[in-house]
């Protein structure tokens, strides 16, 4: 069976502050509300499921869109806040699965860094979580160089780890930079060609890439497909998978069906 995960990190629309710009809470909290309606009209149309990292700090300032997402979609952790103005601790992630599940009523326990930053997997498994996606074992200049590190779904240190998609060769990163700079049917080329070589593909986004985010002075390279357009694309995306017979599913569900 080949599988596809799409996954997205429901955070605070924070990026601005990465480039010296302030936005009101409020705005970032708009602005990501505005794409994730979009991704789940989206989603419903495909009946996919997928999984949602989600801050315990944008979770508790909407909880309605939470609870809308979580009827029929995965929550994840992706700590308590996304904004580098908040030094994070591992403190945070236990709390941010306290408010998650009570908002929910569901088990949270899958785990994604921000911006895949190091972090103390002991912890993280003594939580009681489940699995983490916060590997791109790939080389990104300035970032980190983890081409050391397993491409496939694995278990590491007591924890199942699922790492974002690479190509089989060259370790190229099929992340969501990739996705909106690259040529469209280039992305594709490459997802089918890691789909069929390793029977996964874990895709991962942010909601805010999903709306109108012109207005702000963000790099090209971040900005340069959004709203609409990358909706587009994503739904283009969708279709050549499901032409190539692939399984959507969360990261609980491929856990479930191809793990235990």
């Amino acid at each position: 069976m080949q599988a596809v995960t799409l996954t997205f990190d429901l955070e605070e629309f924070d990026i601005p502050e990465e480039y010296g710009q302030t936005v009101p809470d409020s705005e970032q909290m708009e602005v990501t509300r505005r794409g994730t309606e979009a991704l789940l009209a989206l989603l419903a149309a495909y009946n996919i499921k997928a999984t949602f990292f989600t801050t315990g700090h944008y979770a508790r300032v909407n909880p309605d869109l939470l609870k809308a997402v979580a009827r029929d979609h995965e929550i994840a952790s992706h700590a308590l806040y996304h904004s580098p103005r908040h030094i994070f601790e591992m403190d945070d992630v236990r709390q941010s699965r306290e408010i998650l599940e009570e908002l929910t009523g569901q088990p949270v326990t899958g785990f994604r860094m921000p911006r895949l930053q190091p972090f103390d997997r002991g912890k993280l498994r003594a939580y009681g979580f489940q699995y983490d996606a916060s590997v791109n074992p790939t080389y990104l200049p300035g970032r980190y160089n983890l081409l050391h590190e397993n491409p496939q779904p694995h278990v590491q240190d007591g924890l199942i780890e699922l790492p974002s998609s690479t190509t089989p060769l060259l370790r190229l990163p099929l992340f969501w930079l990739s996705f909106k700079n690259l040529p469209p049917a280039l992305f594709r080329y490459w997802a089918v060609r890691t789909l069929q070589r390793r029977k996964v593909l874990m895709l991962y986004f942010h909601p805010w890439e999903f709306t109108d985010i012109q207005a702000y002075p963000l790099p090209g390279y971040v900005k340069r497909v959004d709203g609409e357009a990358l909706l587009a694309r994503l739904e283009k995306l969708i279709q050549t998978l499901q032409r190539q017979g692939a399984s959507f599913m969360t990261c609980q569900e491929y856990i479930r069906t191809n793990m235990v």
